[in-house]
């Protein structure tokens, strides 16, 4: 089952359907994945909902970008989501930032936490061995190594804790309260992190607040050559901004998006400008229109949709043969 093929590659490697795996699980995994012979195409975008004809446009829009077909019409569309076209401004500044970088992510979220002037609390996470302490992020359902709160900071869930009353990955909320034992402090591991939560939908831990949930330290195996390794870590990270790969798969009410001066991954640009309902709840940073029209030019947009013509095919066969 098919239903985005634009969506981006894993991160420093190729897509599971690549003919040329360069890694021992990728030359295992192209196989078993060219076994899959039965295809089932979803095609209605369901994040962008209506048919007006504002909706259309930017309907229409994203089909053309997704293959990196946008015209001239499109690239004067995007500009009048730039800063200085936008009359409501100042209601985009609560917005997620989506850049395309980590260095930018990290940058633009620690001035935001120096601007809450709070007590920043900097804190450790616990390892179970020197090696575990250089394994990334990635590898560790998203725990880092160092941490910095504080309270009212922006956060977002970096795993799965409880995705039926809305705390999985990528859930934000907003600090309270950082809850340490008694005698101790940072850099030390706090009891827990006290997060008002925008979508938590069970009963809330304070009585006078709603959507409090504790999030208390979480611990994550990773299985190398050398061994099991772990890491203690409150499963959290700030989010005023987050890249546009880890904004895949989310809805976002507003955003606010850095491209950068280049596609550096195909599908980049439509994974963002996709995160939200529609093209009014976002500004998008100014671009030149080589910049929009050298995404057609990326090989690996090339060689996905090859790839898509091949899962077309095997979706019309099973329709034809159901």
């Amino acid at each position: 089952m098919f239903g985005d093929p634009a969506q981006l590659p894993p991160v420093a490697d190729k897509p599971l359907h690549h003919n040329k795996p360069t890694r021992a699980l990728g030359e295992q995994g192209y196989p078993a994945y060219l076994m899959f012979s039965k295809v089932i195409k979803l095609s209605v975008n369901q994040r962008v909902p209506g048919s007006d004809l504002r909706q259309l446009t930017f309907k229409n829009f994203l089909r053309r970008l997704r293959n990196g077909d946008c015209t001239h019409e499109d690239w004067q569309l995007l500009l009048t989501r730039q800063p200085s076209k936008v009359q409501n401004l100042k209601d985009f500044q609560d917005a997620i930032r989506l850049f395309y970088g980590n260095n930018d992510v990290a940058s633009f979220n620690y001035e935001q936490l120096l601007k809450l002037k709070q007590p920043i609390a900097r804190i450790q996470a616990q390892h179970s061995s020197a090696l575990a302490k250089t394994i990334k992020a990635d590898e560790m359902c998203g725990l880092v190594p160092t941490l910095c709160l504080a309270r009212n900071a922006s956060v977002m869930l970096t795993l799965n804790l409880w995705p039926e009353v809305g705390l999985c990955n990528g859930a934000t909320g907003k600090i309270i309260d950082i809850i340490y034992a008694a005698n101790d402090f940072p850099p030390s591991l706090p009891i827990s992190v006290i997060v008002q939560f925008d979508n938590y939908k069970d009963p809330s831990f304070v009585d006078t607040l709603p959507n409090i949930v504790p999030i208390c330290p979480i611990t994550i195996t990773a299985d190398t050559a050398s061994g099991f390794h772990e890491r203690l870590q409150i499963p959290l990270k700030l989010s005023w901004a987050i890249t546009i790969h880890k904004s895949q798969g989310l809805t976002l009410p507003k955003a606010w998006i850095n491209l950068g001066t280049s596609e550096k991954t195909a599908g980049i640009t439509y994974v963002a400008i996709s995160r939200i309902k529609t093209l009014e709840s976002c500004v998008i940073e100014p671009m030149t229109f080589e910049r929009l029209k050298n995404i057609k030019d990326s090989s690996q947009l090339r060689f996905r949709v090859e790839e898509e013509i091949r899962l077309n095919n095997l979706a019309t066969a099973f329709l034809n043969d159901n």
